[in-house]
């Protein structure tokens, strides 16, 4: 309870923030929302006896920009609220920042040699699904309610109906609950993370992202065989080529009311949050996981990929090729097995591989793990054994071991 109050406290804080920006970039928000709902009256004729067991509606707007900060408030409030009084929908946008599911592999789903020199964060979320891009120009909605309140589809229509409304946008979700424009292109996906009383549904909603950096980001590694979940591939199109001049501000705002409804009797307003440990206690420690290695890596189901590492010079001399496919098991984010795949004129390898193999077991899996076992092998012992071909002998033969 101390935790709670903790937090409202700090939300009152936040719609004093909220009603300091009405006028600015949210100048469209009525300013009766902006408010708790201690400020809101009931202007119509119903007893308030007949709205004590409907829920109140209420909109929180995050200030930060922090995939991992954003991430964390969703699991907050998950976690710590109850929602059988009120729905609260979450809007909140990253700078740029790739995202997959909870049961994914990040290899399979992103580019890391890209993500790395672009300086863009790849995160893990709670919730299962695919694999998303985010940018300034994405919106992100998360719809909190009790577990069997939970309804995606009504949620998506919502929003469907403030598109059409207020911008004459025509949109409809499909049966993977997509949002979907012009015929087959997709504006929005969706994912959801249910608990026994808790459930939130959270979606994206493309409206003037970057498609290029969308496209070179989740462009990932398909020859990694895995069990975990695959993205599935789809047309996307931005709510900008649409409609011409839209922004996030506004679908923010359209998106916002259509949410809290005509009844004020129910609408708590439009409030602007800080994840911070200081408005959510203990915040700080939920981001900390989600930005860890252990989180990231190491939730990844188990995969194999093969690769081709080249053979050390006099190590097989009559071999056809220069080259041994070599497998990889990984768990984890660890390295479970290596092992040579079938080659009956390489056979006297397979049990060197193995014995690196052996060595690598419980380290990180990277892409320098292959790199790691083409080294091991050039500087084998098991080179001694194996006479240099002709070309390589030097003249004279000195005395010395063959390394």
């Amino acid at each position: 309870m101390a935790l709670r109050k903790l937090a409202t406290d700090a939300l009152a804080r936040g719609v004093l923030a909220s009603e300091s920006l009405v006028g600015k970039e949210l100048s469209s928000i009525p300013k009766a929302w902006a408010s708790t709902s201690a400020a809101v009256k009931v202007k119509n004729n119903r007893k308030t006896e007949d709205l004590k067991d409907l829920p109140k509606r209420t909109v929180f707007i995050s200030q930060s920009s922090d995939i991992f900060s954003n991430l964390a408030l969703e699991d907050w409030l998950y976690k710590n609220w109850s929602f059988e009084r009120r729905n609260v929908l979450l809007l909140w946008r990253n700078s740029p920042c790739v995202v997959i599911g909870r049961h994914q592999n990040p290899q399979v789903e992103a580019n890391l040699s890209y993500l790395e020199s672009a300086g863009v964060p790849l995160a893990r979320r709670g919730s299962g699904g695919g694999a998303v891009y985010h940018d300034h120009g994405n919106l992100n909605c998360t719809f909190f309610t009790t577990r069997d309140r939970y309804d995606r589809h009504t949620n998506l229509e919502m929003i469907c109906r403030a598109l059409h409304l207020d911008f004459g946008i025509q949109a409809h979700p499909n049966s993977r609950d997509d949002i979907i424009m012009d015929h087959d292109h997709k504006v929005s996906g969706s994912a959801a993370k249910l608990g026994r009383s808790t459930a939130y549904h959270h979606c994206t909603l493309l409206v003037n992202t970057d498609r290029h950096q969308l496209k070179l980001t989740l462009n990932g590694d398909k020859s990694i065989k895995s069990k975990a979940t695959a993205s599935t591939p789809a047309h996307v199109m931005n709510l900008s080529e649409m409609k011409p001049g839209i922004t996030v501000e506004q679908v923010l705002t359209s998106v916002g009311r259509a949410f809290l409804g005509h009844d004020q009797a129910l609408a708590n307003g439009f409030t602007l949050v800080n994840p911070t440990d200081e408005w959510f206690p203990g915040l700080g420690e939920l981001e900390a996981v989600l930005r860890s290695a252990r989180w990231l890596e190491g939730q990844t189901p188990r995969c194999t990929i093969t690769r081709s590492v080249p053979i050390p010079q006099g190590l097989l001399p009559h071999a056809s090729n220069t080259s041994l496919a070599v497998t990889v098991q990984a768990y984890h984010g660890l390295v479970e097995e290596v092992r040579m795949e079938d080659d009956t004129e390489k056979e006297g390898v397979a049990e060197l591989v193995q014995d690196i193999g052996a060595g690598l077991r419980g380290a990180p899996f990277s892409s320098d793990t292959f790199n790691i076992i083409a080294g091991r092998l050039r500087f084998s012992p098991a080179l001694t054994h194996f006479p240099l071909p002709a070309s390589a002998r030097p003249i004279p033969t000195p005395t010395r071991s063959v390394i």
